[in-house]
């Protein structure tokens, strides 16, 4: 018998269902049952034993039996009613979930797209060390390579007004503290209505994998309040630009050979699978989770880093007046003709100290000079992976 599942992003159909290819098959997010995979592989016989079942004699497979198949199943001297299975399954699920992934909000999608065929690309990108600006350069390369005209700008440096005029937009945003940055949110909310457009988001992360999901579901559900039919969304993770005194944190260290092949990959099927559902007129629904990770957002991280922060200022005797600082800063809290940093208005991004080509911005966290992405680059002798694409792509 074949079995029907329908999560908050796509529709599975899965054969002889099983707890592996259920876990394996289900989106990343919005998917309640999503924290229970991570923990059921090793500890399901001990929790259903607890409920009262016996899974020895059945083995796993026959409890998705029981949930998905009407009629009773029997196997030797196990027996339950479907019933009784869905009612200690509820119990069990709800124990392991809430503490680990729960969704919060799920807004569904309009089906009225204006094109099923997008002619004109905009993407969109904000970008500090150059990550996400890599990842929504190759989306683009993908898109010209179907011979789609593609534009790809920074959005600081774009005129809101342009955006009626495409017939696909792509946001792209690097994570900040477990969310989008708050520029990328202030810039969207401004932009005029773009009703029927396609929409996507992808977002860029150095940290562990955890909701980074969260901030892409936040662009979305913007464009979405603006018009914009959401057909897409992703996290990419890439090598960790988030600076400390040594540059040694176990994240750090396990996020340097990224990107890779496998990033790369996942960049084209996120296109690829855009493009699928525009051409059937498909969408996806907006989905947010509260998981552990996700109550620090609650804390006051920017306000601890910055107290952390007890230097950071710019040396005039180095600064060479070139602007990038300025440029990078999303608040504009970097002064550029006094070259002084207004620490009310600081983010803590760090984009200041990993894009500045004279290591002029002084920054010390707890007593000790930091360094920024490119010095770390350069004393670990690592050359960041770029996809073959940027060969034969203008």
């Amino acid at each position: 018998m074949i079995a029907a599942l329908s999560g908050p992003m796509t529709t599975h159909i899965l054969a002889r269902p099983s707890v592996g290819n259920l876990c394996a098959l289900w989106p990343h997010g919005g998917c309640a049952i999503k924290g229970s995979c991570l923990l059921l592989h090793g500890i399901i016989n001990a929790c259903w034993a607890g409920a009262g079942i016996n899974v020895t004699c059945a083995g796993h497979k026959i409890l998705l039996y029981y949930f998905f198949y009407e009629e009773n199943v029997t196997e030797g001297d196990c027996m339950d009613t479907r019933r009784d299975f869905i009612k200690k399954s509820a119990i069990i699920g709800t124990a392991l979930c809430l503490p680990v992934s729960l969704t919060r909000q799920s807004i569904a999608a309009c089906p009225d797209l204006k094109t099923h065929s997008p002619k004109k690309v905009l993407i969109l990108w904000y970008s500090q060390t150059g990550n996400t600006q890599r990842y929504a350069r190759l989306v683009g390369c993908i898109l010209k390579s179907k011979n789609i005209a593609v534009d790809e700008l920074e959005f600081q440096e774009t005129d809101k007004k342009i955006l009626p005029d495409y017939d696909f937009i792509i946001v792209g945003s690097p994570v900040f503290y477990y969310d989008t940055p708050d520029n990328v949110i202030d810039w969207l909310g401004k932009i005029p209505s773009i009703k029927g457009t396609p929409v996507a988001a992808f977002v860029s992360f150095g940290g562990p994998e955890g909701n980074q999901h969260n901030a892409s579901c936040h662009i979305l559900k913007i464009l979405a309040s603006k018009g914009g039919v959401p057909v897409g969304r992703d996290a990419f993770r890439n090598i960790p630009s988030y600076p400390t005194p040594k540059w040694d944190s176990a994240n750090q260290k396990s996020g340097q050979h990224l990107p890779n092949a496998a990033t790369f990959d996942q960049i084209r099927r996120f296109t690829a699978d855009t493009l699928t559902r525009i051409s059937r007129g498909e969408t996806i629904s907006i989905s947010y989770e509260i998981a552990l990770r996700e109550g620090l957002r609650a804390l006051p991280l920017i306000w601890l880093n910055k107290k952390a922060m007890n230097k950071h200022t710019v040396d005039a005797s180095k600064c060479i007046g070139c602007g990038t600082c300025v440029r990078k800063c999303p608040t504009k809290a970097i002064n550029p003709f006094k070259q002084a940093v207004d620490r009310d208005k600081c983010l803590a991004c760090f984009g200041c100290l990993n894009n500045c080509p004279a290591d002029a911005v002084v920054m010390e966290y707890r007593g000790q000079r930091l360094y920024g992405f490119p010095e770390y680059l350069k004393r670990n002798n690592i050359t960041i992976m770029e996809p073959p694409e940027f060969k034969t792509c203008t």
